[in-house]
């Protein structure tokens, strides 16, 4: 991906949707705030992925804002999204169609994204079975990331439950490096409707038994298998992955709602 920069440059300031460019991003919210400072939780705290479908039921989960570290060296994440005006539909509409130009993926944390295209190159309005190669910054590293969006129905969500995009809608991928074939954790967004719009809550699974070579074979299996005991992910990560998903999201939840009534319904 040559040319990659932060923030927007003259060509950018040119697209219908420049007005939306906005640097001044408000501090994290309170409850993240004190989320991290009661972690790292204790280890097993925070449920696996093998039981996001848990999500579907109503209420909360005993933590909806922290981070733990687990005794196979890796980390979970969950951090909750309070969003006024939103729906769960605008997401949708959302992640299908800001990874067809950088210019629009940087909308969503001006600070810290720095490309995004399709593996494919189409520039179709949907996510689910394409891969987003996109350049973030996470704290202070720039990462270079293949994100994978599947089915939820992959990870044991009912369709039933996500057949009406008014109420809730699950994005979920796997998530790996842009340069190298390794897989290394998941990500789920749950967007639920709430009286005043919606709320995102986000789970991330990353490092131990995530770690997968994106290969068949016996070979890739024991590399994989070696890479999940040796590879401990540090405390430092779960709060800058925490912190940078608290930014992103609440800062585009607060453009959202005119985005997508400019450009929703004409992708």
């Amino acid at each position: 991906m040559p040319n990659t920069y932060l923030g927007y440059r003259p060509p950018d300031h040119d697209t219908p949707y420049a007005r939306f460019f906005n640097e001044d991003m408000a501090p994290i919210p309170t409850h993240i705030v004190q989320g991290l400072a009661q972690s790292p939780l204790p280890a097993d705290t925070l449920p696996p992925v093998g039981e996001v479908a848990a999500m579907c039921k109503p209420g909360y989960a005993a933590v909806e804002n922290g981070y733990s570290l687990e005794k196979n060296g890796a980390i979970s994440i969950v951090a909750l999204t309070s969003m006024p005006g939103v729906s769960p539909k605008m997401w949708h509409w959302w992640f299908g169609w800001h990874g067809c130009r950088a210019n629009r993926y940087k909308l969503w944390h001006p600070k810290a994204h720095v490309d995004a295209r399709w593996q494919d190159g189409s520039d179709e309005v949907a996510y689910v079975g394409r891969s987003s190669m996109i350049e973030e910054y996470i704290g202070k590293s720039l990462e270079k990331a293949c994100i994978r969006f599947v089915d939820p129905s992959e990870l044991g969500i009912d369709p039933r439950h996500t057949s009406d995009r008014n109420q809730v809608v699950f994005i979920c991928a796997r998530v790996g490096y842009r340069d190298y074939p390794i897989d290394f954790g998941w990500l789920v967004h749950q967007v639920r409707a709430t009286a005043d719009g919606a709320e995102m809550r986000s789970r991330f699974w990353f490092g131990g038994a995530g770690i997968q070579l994106r290969r068949s074979g016996v070979l890739p299996a024991l590399v994989s298998s070696f890479l999940q005991k040796i590879i401990r992910l540090p405390k430092q990560r779960g709060i800058d992955l925490m912190t940078h998903c608290a930014e992103e999201m609440n800062h585009l939840a607060g453009i959202l709602p005119d985005l997508y009534a400019e450009f929703g319904e004409r992708g």
